[in-house]
């Protein structure tokens, strides 16, 4: 039977959903499991309650997310009451919302970790304090270890033989007998696996527990993009290079893919007739409902990481380019930001659904802004940049885009602020960056054959944020480009 792995129960709203998710994923990289309902349970069904019980019993500790609509929900209240009558430790997360309406009075003595300022340090903190709480437990459990030795205990078992053999010789002959037999006893040896611990001790925890579920060195989730195929169409494929399968048949171009934040669908731009539109695409039973009929030409959707709503790039007849938005089934649709003069488009959500990345400018020459979700302030994030628009925001608050001349792009992260300006590719006109879920790992199309200038032998590839690890996953005679990562 293998060694159960220590876990830390997560209790949060779910209205905090993305917020759950991103801390989840975060402290899964650092080796730390989570149990999380919506993972192994179906919310409300008979057995729920009793699993969540089980959950916080055989938990290290429980993590509190905390936020207005935490503090309102009544499963959180009851989630930390019953955490507190099995004496389990508490580690309040303050993740959006004030100090007055976001911690429970049973809370305000608690220390709690920050996350609502900088993550990143915010989850190393976090992480520092429950690895020190596994410590502690560790040591508590340590089974005692009895000391005596190897030597010992030969002695024990061959002495007393020893002492029946003597009586057979002379009395004149004991003291050399013996002398001579205790002499020559075997030595303990050095590399002996002498094993003390009885067998139903509790095990010994080390500080980096591991989720046997996860592989932090594999990515996971799945990659649409478009594919060639016959025309422009979707295909999905696995970030190891299996699982291919082409998603839509269909005369009309479609591009622009990118997963739902469920994994259920594939939102992506269609040609129905002479003007593009946005469609969805369900994964499970391959039906495509057209969400839009807005009669010009519509690129790049992108659901909101709540799921509830969808950006995309309008542009009608030669007018700039807008950004719009609607509700996620296509319902009220309208502009949320433009500028005279100006293309503004591409727009991609940050992953706690306050912020949106986008670009404008005109042509292939655009700089990156961000600009909060209530369309307030645009900010400039680095006026060294010059790219075509498309980028990708990453859970750890890394941006990805790519920038440079004909068949001479590079790939490109950077931090929010502008800065830690550094490119990931070299020599393949690589583009169309997308981030894994983890944040660990961009996908993206680059060029076979960059001298000669070929469009077709455009493929698909994965690497590590820091341009390590790199791997092809599509080997085709017709391009494969424009990848997007989801779950």
């Amino acid at each position: 039977m293998g060694t159960p792995v220590s876990h830390f129960f997560m209790s949060y709203s779910r209205e905090d959903a993305p917020h759950q998710k991103r801390v989840i994923n975060g402290l899964r990289q650092r080796g730390i499991q989570v149990w999380v309902d919506t993972e192994n349970l179906i919310p409300g069904s008979p057995a729920w309650e009793r699993e969540i019980e089980r959950a916080i019993r055989s938990a290290s500790g429980i993590i509190v997310l905390l936020s207005p609509d935490a503090n309102n929900s009544e499963w959180v209240r009851r989630e930390i009451s019953f955490a507190e009558q099995n004496n389990k430790r508490i580690f309040p997360v303050h993740i959006v919302g004030d100090e007055d309406d976001s911690i429970p009075l049973r809370l305000s003595s608690h220390q709690r970790v920050d996350l609502r300022r900088n993550f990143t340090s915010g989850l190393d903190e976090l992480e520092k304090a429950l690895k020190d709480h596994l410590d502690i437990t560790a040591v508590r459990k340590l089974p005692k270890i009895q000391k005596t030795t190897q030597a010992l205990d030969l002695k024990k078992f061959i002495l007393p033989g020893i002492l029946g053999a003597v009586g057979l010789f002379c009395i004149a002959g004991i003291g050399f007998g013996l002398n001579y037999i205790l002499n020559n006893l075997p030595a303990p040896s050095p590399n002996a696996n002498v094993t003390n611990t009885p067998p139903d001790v509790d095990p010994v925890i080390t500080d980096t527990p591991v989720d046997i579920n996860i592989n932090p060195t594999a990515p996971t989730g799945k990659i649409v993009y478009t594919c060639q195929v016959a025309g422009d169409e979707i295909c999905i494929i696995n970030p190891d290079g299996s699982g291919w399968q082409r998603l839509t048949d269909s005369p009309s171009a479609n591009s622009n893919a990118n997963l739902s934040p469920d994994g259920n669908s594939v939102i992506f731009v269609g040609k129905p007739d002479k003007s593009t539109e946005i469609m969805e695409l369900d994964l499970k039973t391959g039906n495509v409902t057209q969400l839009t009929q807005l009669g010009a030409n519509l690129s790049s959707p992108e659901v909101s990481p709540d799921n509830t709503w969808i950006t995309f790039t309008y542009r009608e007849g030669d007018n700039a380019a807008q950004i719009w938005i609607m509700e996620r089934d296509g319902n009220n649709p309208r502009e949320f930001y433009s500028s005279p003069g100006k293309d503004v488009h591409d727009a991609t959500w940050s992953p706690d659904n306050s912020q949106i990345l986008f670009a404008m400018g005109k042509g292939e020459n655009n700089q990156l802004y961000i600009m909060s979700s209530d369309r307030r302030n645009p900010r400039l994030v680095n006026d060294r940049i010059d790219t075509r628009g498309r980028s990708d925001w990453s859970i750890d608050d890394l941006i990805t885009f790519d920038m440079g001349g004909s068949f001479l792009h590079e790939i490109y992260t950077m931090k929010l602020d502008g800065s830690d300006l550094v490119q990931t590719s070299n020599g393949m006109n690589a583009q169309g960056q997308s981030f894994s879920p983890d944040g660990q790992w961009i996908a993206f199309t680059a060029y076979t054959d960059v001298a000669n200038k070929d469009t077709t032998s455009c493929e698909i590839y994965i690497m590590r944020v820091d341009g390590s690890n790199m791997r092809r996953l599509t080997n085709n005679g017709y391009c494969d480009y424009q990848p997007r990562w989801g779950n």
